[in-house]
């Protein structure tokens, strides 16, 4: 992942989500990035939505 602003955000809301570190991880490999990154901002917005 190349844009950094959006990587810590993303590193901030796994962290926040209390999700496993190895989504953290799974955000450099080029593969797994995309499906990362979409499954945080599913469960972002659920998380908001419950709150």
């Amino acid at each position: 992942m190349t844009d950094l602003q959006h990587k810590a955000k993303l590193i901030r809301s796994i962290q926040s989500l209390q999700l496993p570190e190895t989504f953290i991880h799974a955000l450099e490999d080029e593969q797994q990035a995309p499906s990362v990154i979409q499954a945080v901002d599913y469960l972002q917005h659920w998380t908001e939505q419950w709150n």
